[in-house]
């Protein structure tokens, strides 16, 4: 026992602070990574990321219909982190990702503030844990490549930071906003005008440039509100980082990122956003950034110490460790749950309709009742499901209403799950449909589910003849018209449709949706176009609202 003693304590004085360090916030991670992932059920967000590796494995990366009438599933989230899903899948990937971060950052600080960094660096290695707790796989697989971006312009790799800055973007937008804003504290500390300030910042100037042009050319709508709780406890934090920080010079980095954070946090409260509410994922990192502030100005004032640690720890670790503790009900995360649902689907549903699932709480209806083939009237994003639904947002919803909002979205089949429930976006919908008033009928009772039908719902395509849709596919629609004339097709309006059969036109309506011209009867087809030059092509020459 002595020997190993010795042996583990010549390790420990030979090994370089800085390796040590690394070492040893990448074994606490890996640790941590293998409980997670072993012992606790999948995280409420893991659905999302689950869906888009599927898209990804489907050929279907530029468009999917089964969401939200259509939507862009990587150009509105992450260009790049689905894309290896045929070599390691996302949940792996992020797990690989918070063990390269808790490493990358104990490579930061240490190298920065040498040995009184080593505990926040232990620490972090716990805390960037929190993405795995939540589900945020892609933002987990952007923070790794955001601290690399870091290290590498901390030890003069420009180059390379610059290119690492590109793929924390294409990884995750939100990862990138927080190295915007990392790099401007660090300008802040010195505010210096050096040359090499001026290529960073056009750098990083083009690649928001960059993200605009994608934003422009493949749309999604979609805001996220800043809470005011979360605004409330950022200021707080951010005020005694602050007061603790701007007591050392060498302290000071951390008091401008803490009040950067807090500007950006009342901006984007102010300012409704599709980022809102993500900012405060920075308290991640709130403990352990609050730590090395606190060893380099000794602990003093304790009692605004003591209160900046206790805050930092709840608000960046309290929330997901209770989140995972107190799930209540994991059953929607298992394909048995929703076996006797899609059993019903495979039965009776056809191509011209979509599926109305009441949200679970994890809203795992997101991948798999599309993954089973229907096409889902909602979705995941809580963003665009704000924008889109907003009827379902209400404290009570009338039987009219409720009967409108199916018929504009082509549903014929509402399912409600017996299990927790969504806490926004769920409770008026459950309650009016077991009010019995709803207009809806009962069709089936199986399992966990009671299926509703509405009667003589309204297809997803309608126009001077009859429409049936033979085919619904995530990035592929087609049918037979039984005359010629202008149909309205209920999918949210996009150009870049190759057409097919009798569709000799393609065009928006004044509400955003598709109008497709039929030349005559017979059957057409709309296929997403995956060609380079066909999407430019389309660009250029998209047809105006109303030109079909």
């Amino acid at each position: 026992m002595n020997a190993y003693l010795e042996t583990s304590r010549s390790w420990y004085v030979r090994v370089p602070p800085l390796v040590r360090e690394i070492i040893i916030a990448t074994v606490i991670a890996l640790l941590g990574v293998l409980l997670v992932t072993t012992i606790l059920p999948k995280p409420d967000d893991a659905s999302a990321h689950l869906y888009r590796a599927l898209l990804v494995a489907r050929n279907a990366a530029l468009w999917d219909n089964f969401w939200y009438g259509g939507d862009y599933p990587l150009a509105s989230y992450s260009l790049l982190a689905y894309l290896p899903q045929r070599v390691i899948g996302p949940v792996t990937l992020a797990a690989v990702s918070v063990v390269a971060s808790a490493g990358l950052y104990a490579w930061l600080v240490v190298q920065r503030w040498g040995q009184r960094a080593a505990w926040s660096a232990r620490i972090a290695a716990l805390l960037v844990l929190g993405p795995l707790f939540t589900g945020g796989y892609a933002y987990a697989i952007g923070a790794a490549a955001m601290l690399a971006c870091l290290v590498a312009l901390q030890s003069h790799r420009h180059v390379i930071g610059g290119v690492l800055g590109a793929l924390t973007l294409g990884l995750s937008p939100l990862a990138f906003v927080f190295l915007g804003m990392i790099l401007v504290a660090v300008w802040l500390e010195h505010r210096r005008f050096e040359p090499r300030t001026f290529v960073i910042a056009a750098w990083l100037a083009a690649l928001v440039v960059v993200q605009l042009a994608i934003g422009w050319l493949f749309p999604s709508e979609g805001i996220y509100p800043f809470l005011f709780s979360h605004l409330v406890a950022v200021l707080c934090l951010s005020i005694l980082g602050v007061v603790i920080a701007r007591r050392r010079p060498e302290a000071h980095l951390i008091m401008w990122l803490m009040i950067v954070w807090a500007v950006g946090s009342l901006v984007l409260f102010a300012i409704p956003t599709p980022i809102g509410d993500n900012f405060v994922r920075l308290r991640y990192f709130a403990f352990p950034i609050m730590l090395i502030a606190v060893m380099l100005t000794s602990w003093r004032p304790r009692i605004i110490v003591l209160i900046a640690l206790a805050g930092a720890f709840a608000y960046g670790a309290v929330p997901d460790l209770s989140a995972a503790m107190f799930r209540s009900d994991s059953r929607p995360t298992t394909p048995a749950f929703w076996q006797p649902a899609i059993a019903y689907l495979e039965q009776n549903e056809t191509s011209n309709y979509r599926v109305e699932v009441v949200q679970t709480a994890g809203r795992w209806e997101a991948y798999w009742i599309p993954q089973a083939g229907f096409a889902l009237v909602r979705g995941w994003y809580r963003q665009v499901d704000l924008v889109e639904n907003p009827l379902l947002y209400e404290k009570t919803i009338s039987p009219e209403e409720f009967q409108t909002w199916l018929r504009s979205r082509a549903v014929r089949y509402v399912l409600l799950p017996d299990t927790e429930l969504d806490t926004e976006g769920a409770y008026a919908e459950a309650e009016l449909l077991r009010s019995g008033t709803s207009g809806l009928k009962i069709v089936e009772r199986s399992g966990s589910w009671t299926i509703y039908e509405l009667p003589s719902a309204t297809p997803l395509m309608t126009g001077p003849g009859v429409a049936n849709i033979t085919q619904q596919d995530h990035a592929v629609l087609s049918g037979t018209v039984s005359e010629p004339g202008r149909y309205l097709l209920r999918v949210r309006w996009m150009p870049y449709w190759e057409r097919g059969g009798v569709a000799d036109c393609v065009s928006a309506d004044a509400n955003g949706q598709t109008i497709v011209r039929m030349a005559q009867a017979g059957a057409f087809s709309l296929k997403v176009a995956e060609r380079a030059d066909l999407l430019v092509e389309r660009i250029f020459a998209a047809p105006a609202v109303g030109s079909c």
